[in-house]
């Protein structure tokens, strides 16, 4: 029978290289595609930038902050976010825009897959 004895300092210095980046970043490129598909493309007619919000998505490599036995450790992420200024309103809607939700739409989906 084998045994294994984890060791935690080990596997956290493991996870804070730069090779975890890619997994992470493969993940948010395939959220960013999905988010693309799904968001809203204005009229040219009534619309000054048509396609703005669905150019304006952006996939970086981030260090996230996790708790691990109430400790601050730093770990190798992905974080995908939409630059359009009016991406607030695309997100959640208010009175003149509905609300699109393609980044929650995004998330529910890599969710499920």
């Amino acid at each position: 029978m084998a045994y294994y004895k984890a060791h935690f300092r080990n596997t956290g210095l493991m996870l804070k290289k730069p090779m975890f980046h890619a997994p992470c970043l493969k993940a948010a490129e395939r959220m960013q595609s999905f988010a693309e598909s799904v968001s809203p493309v204005g009229d040219p007619a009534e619309d000054a930038h048509p396609g703005l919000y669905r150019s304006s998505f952006k996939t970086m490599p981030i260090f996230k902050d996790v708790r691990f036995k109430g400790r601050p450790t730093s770990r190798a992420g992905a974080r995908l976010l939409n630059v359009a200024p009016h991406a607030w309103r695309v997100e959640y809607g208010d009175g003149r825009v509905p609300r699109y939700a393609p980044l929650q739409k995004a998330i529910d989906m890599a969710k499920g897959a």
